[in-house]
């Protein structure tokens, strides 16, 4: 179909620009009035069919960030606690927003909607955009009837999730800024002091201390063969990444990560607190817990609780309470646990659900800092002991020259 350029008002008198694809002219015009805009005027737009090559090219090539996608929800859930339907909210998105990959993805989702599906069936052909837990919350609050809150909710936990994510990014800045000048002053003071340093050295190396001769070795090597540690170090980051991402190795690593001292109890209590958040949202939302477990699974990233969860979904559909489907795993809290035992016989699991998750979440948050805070001095000393040590064995070997020379 041909791209149409239009301009028109909206009956409050604001000017609206944009392009779309129409059979023709007049089918242009009357989709403007069916929207309840009055058309000023609208015209095939100069090679529509690049300008659509374009677009679609833009639409896979532009992805849509944290941000956005925070500030698409939250508008979105605005619009239509308003009462305004879903097709004339995204109409809105595609019209109006800023962001041109925004607009594509709104045109995008509008396609559907009008084609005659709903909002979660659309957001299921935007993978890449949206998460299974984004998708199946927008389902199953369009099932209860309250798209609404469902996006409401779903507002709240990105915004949770990028305030973690962003204190994580402030408190690891200072740290890897020590890691580099770390690294970066030790590869100076190998492949450029050192070399200066051992020409005193030169006819006497057999003489010189065992420390003295490492240094010089690891100095020549560095200073030789840099582009092979370069390679190396490339090489390693793509095993590490096969070795988390492949699905056999990513289940022993994530079960040994889970018994890891102290790592190993931030990653239970971040994956718990994701878990309840996700439960107890889905809970106030109408959703029964049946439906609910494999939603909020959905939200996990650990596959060793994703393979607990799985089992507990098997017993809860045999009749046994949460509680004890959850308590099998071993793998929850035990005052998490617990709090859900009393939600369950109080009838307020989804109330305490939120509770645990305000709980881990704030001890997730405050683990994070306290590691942080420990890897800082950590850093400092490593560089203390490294650059020491070369010092004190460039030392040693200029004694012992000065020793025989006596």
């Amino acid at each position: 179909m041909p791209m149409f350029e239009y301009k028109a008002t909206t009956p409050e008198g604001k000017v609206l620009e944009g392009q779309r694809e129409e059979l023709d002219h007049p089918a242009m015009i009357n989709w403007l009035q069916s929207s309840g805009y009055i058309p000023i005027y609208a015209k095939e737009a100069k090679s529509s069919s690049s300008h659509s090559l374009k677009n679609a090219f833009s639409l896979t090539k532009k992805s849509i960030n944290s941000n956005q996608l925070l500030a698409f929800t939250e508008q979105l859930a605005t619009l239509v606690k308003a009462k305004l339907p879903v097709d004339h909210a995204l109409r809105i998105f595609r019209d109006l927003s800023e962001h041109e990959n925004v607009r594509d993805m709104s045109a995008s989702l509008l396609e559907d909607v009008e084609a005659g599906n709903d909002l979660s069936s659309a957001l299921e052909k935007q993978k890449t955009i949206f998460s299974p837990y984004y998708i199946n919350m927008v389902r199953a609050s369009e099932a209860s009837g309250n798209l609404e809150i469902g996006l409401t909710r779903m507002h709240e936990y990105l915004e949770s999730a990028k305030t973690m994510r962003d204190k994580l990014i402030s408190s690891l800045i200072y740290p890897m800024i020590l890691i580099v000048v770390a690294m970066a002053s030790i590869l100076v003071i190998m492949t450029f002091v050192v070399p200066k340093i051992t020409e005193l050295f030169e006819g006497s190396e057999e003489l010189l201390p065992v420390a003295t001769k490492m240094v010089i070795s690891v100095s020549n090597f560095v200073s030789s063969y840099w582009w092979l540690l370069l390679v190396v170090l490339i090489l390693s980051g793509f095993l590490i990444r096969y070795l988390f991402t492949s699905p056999s190795y990513r289940k022993f690593w994530d079960a040994k990560f889970v018994r890891l001292p102290v790592f190993g109890d931030l990653l239970v209590k971040h994956e718990t607190a994701k878990f309840t958040s996700s439960l107890g949202s889905l809970l106030s939302n109408g959703v029964p817990v049946l439906s609910a477990l494999p939603i909020a699974k959905a939200n996990l990233t650990n596959s060793l609780f994703l393979d607990n969860i799985s089992k507990a979904m098997e017993q809860f559909k045999e009749g046994k309470s949460l509680f004890h489907t959850l308590s099998m795993a071993k793998l929850f809290p035990s005052l998490a646990l617990q709090m859900i035992k009393v939600g369950e016989e109080t009838g307020e699991l989804d109330n305490m659900l939120k509770r645990v998750s305000e709980i881990y979440e704030k001890e997730t948050a405050n683990a994070m800092q306290r590691m942080v805070n420990l890897f800082e001095p950590a850093i400092i000393i490593l560089l203390g002991v490294v650059i020491g040590g070369i010092i004190v064995s460039i030392l040693l070997g200029m004694v012992s020259i000065n020793d025989l020379a006596s």
